[in-house]
């Protein structure tokens, strides 16, 4: 019989065997950087603590590099600059960022950006040599010369020093995040675009990988050809992507990252996680940060996969979409608008890995359309939000029913039995068509 727990119920969710909080990797642990936090302490060290990064106080010290107007490489570079001060930068930050995070963490992470240097780039001034002389300017290490080949300047060197890079590049609008240290064009803070930032961070500090349904997808069409699966099709999380193209402003109000993620940062307490032990049960669901249960995990009969089902976050309006695009056969047009209410959904795979190999999205995917492959990869799918008064088969037997409470809580009714099986995602392999975080795909073709 499958072990759900016993005495000790959150055995389930546990990476770490002396750990309260499941981890989806190293935390920033690799690598051959000195880390702030704990000087004697290399990034080929094994976890100090299961919160390294994501409870307590977090500073992270903020440098602009300025580029030549004329420096090559730069992608659609017109020889634009943003002028924005360190100080400007800094103050922006800890007013959204910063106060983005700690409301979503309840006040357990105090994260704090700190201004740090400002540098000209030397050379040609390609975006090549960036990381190279940030190292350098900041007393990390000097890669010039031969010592450029040693594992002390390879790629991911820079990781935990807590240090974020801004460039002045106009036409430098992404990011990065690695390993306790990020890099974004200056421009993200003058368009206000809070979601690039808060994502990244998510993945170069807190270690969340992306949540998205891992369905190898169409990109251009029902006739076009197959894809690597979509890491930014999930609507419901900003560890994926909460508009199909980021919705620039401040806003405090956008949907907090998913409970897994709150979970294994340690802003949600063990007590407030529900764990199915018997065939039939109900539960009680509450919204992000307002007590109680914040989720319910549901066993798939292996170690390290699990269903989880929670309450999604209220929606600000300019992250809601109003135009039907959602495959349903009873709407007018066969399409309606997409649900941003409910219990939402998910399954995680740690089997096969921790970190970029961990498995976490969307569980359920409608298969009536005739077009999913299309649809699922362009977030054009829902059907694992059960809304108010509707029900799901969630694997294995089991089936969920939902139904919203007028406090905002959702009552969650399961039968069919306490093992929601679903098979492992896929076999680890180092390469694939395209690139995503698992280097694994769902193949539902065959």
């Amino acid at each position: 019989m499958t072990d759900l727990g016993g005495a000790d119920a959150l055995s389930l969710i546990r990476y770490f065997g002396n750990g309260s909080y499941l981890r989806y990797g190293y935390m920033g642990f690799e690598g051959c950087s000195p880390i702030g936090k704990y000087p004697d302490r290399t990034h080929l060290d094994p976890p100090a603590d299961p919160a390294y990064y994501s409870l307590e106080n977090l500073n992270i010290t903020v440098d602009i590099v300025r580029v030549a107007p004329d420096a090559p490489g730069w992608s659609e570079d017109d020889g634009a600059r943003e002028t924005m001060s360190l100080e400007e930068a800094v103050d922006i930050l800890n007013e959204n960022v910063a106060a983005y995070y700690t409301k979503i963490s309840q006040g357990k992470l105090r994260m704090r950006f700190l201004e740090g240097i400002e540098f000209a780039l030397e050379g040609v001034g390609s975006p090549q040599d960036v990381e190279e002389q940030h190292m350098r300017v900041t007393g990390l290490r000097d890669c010039r010369g031969d010592a450029g080949q040693s594992q002390q300047c390879s790629y991911g060197a820079l990781g935990g020093i807590n240090r974020l890079l801004l460039t002045d590049v106009t036409a430098d609008t992404g990011g990065f995040a690695y390993n306790g240290s990020a890099q974004f064009g200056l421009v993200s803070l003058r368009k206000a675009n809070m979601e690039v930032l808060v994502h990244e961070i998510g993945h170069g500090w807190m270690q969340w990988p992306h949540s998205y349904a891992e369905v190898l997808w169409k990109p251009n069409g029902p006739d076009g050809d197959v894809d690597a699966p979509n890491s930014y099709s999930n609507a419901l999380d900003f560890m994926s992507g909460l508009a199909l193209w980021p919705v620039p402003g401040w806003h405090q109000d956008m949907p907090s990252t998913l409970a897994i993620n709150r979970y294994a940062a340690g802003w949600i307490d063990p007590e407030e996680v529900a764990l199915h032990l018997n065939d039939n049960a109900t539960y009680t669901l509450r919204p992000p940060r307002q007590g109680g249960h914040q989720f319910l995990v549901i066993s798939s009969g292996r170690t390290g996969a699990f269903t989880t089902l929670e309450v999604l976050d209220e929606r600000n309006l300019v992250y809601i979409e109003d135009v039907p695009k959602v495959f349903d056969p009873k709407a007018p047009g066969g399409e309606r608008r997409y649900r941003y209410q409910g219990v939402f959904v998910s399954r995680y795979d740690q089997s096969t890995g921790t970190g970029a190999q961990a498995r976490f999205g969307p569980a359920l995917y409608d298969t009536r359309n005739p077009d999913y492959e299309t649809d699922v990869g362009w977030g054009r799918d829902d059907h694992s939000v059960i809304p108010d008064g509707e029900a799901r088969d969630i694997g294995g037997g089991v089936r969920v029913e939902v139904s919203r409470n007028g406090d905002g809580s959702y009552t969650v009714a399961v039968t069919g039995g306490r093992v929601a099986s679903f098979a492992p995602w896929c076999n680890v392999i180092w390469f694939a068509p395209g690139e995503y975080d698992t280097g694994c795909a769902l193949d539902v073709s065959g």
